[in-house]
């Protein structure tokens, strides 16, 4: 089979390699969509400290079961699914405490060899509980499930509740998945800041309420004309950026909370007041990866077209 092989910073080749064989409690599948994730973006740029080359990446995927262990239940030869990246073990001390995200054996199954292939072994974790049946929704949008659950694990984080007001800052494919999410949850006023003008179009057409170029206006001042003077309930930096950090410490309440949800570049440090979080009570919080509900939340989501991508797949 062929395999986008990455073999270091700007090193990515198309390969052979063999096809992988399956245990008799694993499926394989064969991928039909597989989303190019701004860290498989970084790592190919850039490299991973994380991620050892030679291998191949890859980790948003939607494919059919084309083979099937003899142990394995529930599922079928011919039907398309979507493949979670990882599963948590369950039993460690984050997990019992629900953040699943935070599990210490997160990495230990993976669908092998990666996304980036013709095809990739689901292993068992994964299987029972990140396999999930798409029938009918095309594989470019079956694959945004794990983006979006990640969506849905920050707004969890942020608390959004409902008629809060939120400041997303990025109106990249996450941010404007994150603006959805944040209609969903019920927020009254959804405010969305790049520096793009043809991305804040395309906020405006999936439901944004406000938007703002900051190169071109005072976003803090709009957003707090916008709240009664107050700022927003919560803002999303959905940028990798300590500039957006910073507009979205100027737009947030007294009391309100801010979410790290973009990673940001190693070594990147910021400047708080500590003043800000203790006499304004500020909350700041992160965001990574997703728990298997979050998964699962995603693809009904997606199911049910609650979720609009056309504007995110080229």
């Amino acid at each position: 089979m062929r395999c986008l092989v990455y073999r270091g910073p700007m090193d990515v080749k198309i390969e052979e390699c063999p096809r992988p064989e399956i245990s008799s409690n694993e499926a394989l599948v064969k991928v039909l969509a597989c989303g190019l994730c701004t860290t498989d973006v970084k790592t190919i740029m850039k490299g991973h400290r994380y991620i050892k080359p030679p291998c191949v990446l890859g980790h948003e995927i939607a494919g059919e079961i084309v083979e099937l262990g003899e142990n394995v239940k529930g599922f079928r030869e011919g039907e398309r699914v979507v493949v979670a990246p990882y599963v948590p073990c369950g039993s460690c001390y984050y997990c019992l405490r629900d953040q699943h995200s935070l599990c210490k054996r997160l990495f230990e199954q993976f669908p092998r060899p990666g996304g980036f292939a013709e095809f990739v072994v689901v292993p068992e974790r994964i299987l029972r509980k990140g396999l999930l049946k798409m029938e009918g929704i095309p594989p470019e949008e079956a694959c945004l499930t794990e983006p979006l659950a990640c969506c849905l694990h920050g707004m969890k984080n942020l608390d959004l509740k409902p008629l809060d007001t939120i400041l997303i800052i990025g109106s990249g494919p996450m941010g404007l998945m994150l603006l959805q999410v944040a209609k969903l949850f019920g927020a009254s006023i959804v405010m969305v800041s790049d520096l793009l003008d043809e991305r804040l179009e395309v906020a405006s057409e999936l439901g944004a309420d406000f938007t703002f170029n900051p190169s071109k206006e005072e976003v803090p001042e709009r957003v707090r004309a916008l709240t009664d003077g107050r700022g927003a309930d919560k803002v999303v930096v959905a940028v990798g950026s300590p500039r957006a950090i910073s507009q979205g410490m100027s737009c947030v309440r007294k009391g309100g909370t801010v979410l790290l949800f973009g990673g940001f570049p190693p070594g990147t440090v910021i400047e708080i007041d500590p003043n800000f979080l203790h006499y304004d009570e500020v909350n700041f919080v992160g965001s990574f990866g997703f728990s298997p509900l979050d998964f699962s939340s995603a693809a009904l989501l997606i199911k049910r077209r609650k979720i609009r991508f056309e504007k995110m797949i080229s």
